[in-house]
């Protein structure tokens, strides 16, 4: 038995819906389901029964999830012994965006020589809303950046005020097409995005991340699905971009990273993306986390 798997029991009860539970570890529906049918095989009784109404959980399953609810708080109160005993810790849940990165970077370098954050220990996780949430109550992570367009959706607040946590847009973030400028449309004075149909496109995501913005974004009419490329890694991205005529579709990148790559950003008009931030509503700001948005506001341009 898995920490994963009882964490999936626990999240279709209460989603009531294998699917709901699935999107929320950003796995497919068929991945979650085999996981608590494995489970199931190895505790030698069903916990729920499927059917086309939805699942309904059975006695025995219902007092696992008891039982579950327990053993979760336990492990976090195990790992909380260990946090007690190390250092202050700040984590930042970011995914893949540039001038995230920039700014942890810039952190780290305060990290040696400031006195308010000598105590402390810092980390970036790159993973998506619903795994930074998970990571946010576990507090495991202290602030998760978003690049989404559903956040200020009604399930989205009901279900973050249940978490105890809070979301806080901070500008509308414009998106690219980037691409080699050894690329034939790079310097195509007629360039029109529906020209970019006969070259591959190359989409970055997490494993089993089927709500992230960037599988999303694979939705816009200029893209040709059969000539698709898929990436875990943004670094490959990135390299794939540079050394093929293949494209992708971001947020905007800094000019240093474009021209390190030898890159070229081509602005989409009127394609813009939600950047924003989630943490655990009514906590204090500590240090790291006031320098570390001082440093992104910089990067970024928004105020606040």
């Amino acid at each position: 038995m898995k920490i994963e798997q009882i964490q999936y029991v626990l999240a279709i009860y209460e989603t009531g819906s294998i699917s709901k539970a699935a999107e929320r570890f950003y796995l497919s529906r068929p991945n979650i389901s085999n996981a608590v049918r494995n489970l199931e095989n190895e505790l030698g009784f069903e916990i729920m029964e499927r059917g086309a109404k939805g699942v309904r959980f059975t006695k025995e399953g219902l007092l696992f999830v008891q039982k579950a609810v327990r053993i979760l708080k336990d492990v976090d109160e195990i790992q909380e012994i260990g946090n007690s005993r190390s250092r202050l810790r700040f984590g930042i849940v970011n995914p893949n965006c540039p001038m995230v990165e920039e700014a942890f970077i810039r952190l780290c370098g305060q990290v040696e020589t400031a006195k308010e954050l000598k105590n402390y220990q810092v980390s970036l996780y790159r993973e998506y809303q619903y795994e930074g949430m998970r990571l946010l109550n576990q507090k495991k992570a202290d602030l998760v950046i978003t690049v989404s367009n559903n956040l200020n959706a009604p399930s989205m607040i009901r279900e973050m005020e249940e978490r105890g946590l809070e979301y806080r847009k901070l500008l509308d973030v414009p998106c690219n097409v980037n691409l080699s400028k050894n690329h034939p449309l790079a310097q195509d004075p007629d360039f029109k995005l529906e020209k970019l149909k006969d070259y591959p496109f190359v989409e970055y995501a997490i494993e089993g991340d089927r709500g992230s913005p960037y599988n999303r974004i694979s939705q816009v009419s200029f893209i040709n699905l059969s000539k698709l490329f898929r990436v875990s890694s943004g670094n490959m991205r990135t390299r794939v971009i540079a050394a093929t005529n293949a494209y992708s579709v971001g947020i905007a990148m800094p000019p240093s990273w474009a021209e390190e790559y030898g890159l070229c950003c081509i602005p989409i008009p009127g394609f813009t993306m939600e950047f924003g931030c989630i943490r655990r509503a009514g906590e204090p700001v500590s240090p790291p986390e006031q320098m570390f948005m001082e440093f992104l506001k910089k990067r970024a341009g928004f105020s606040g």
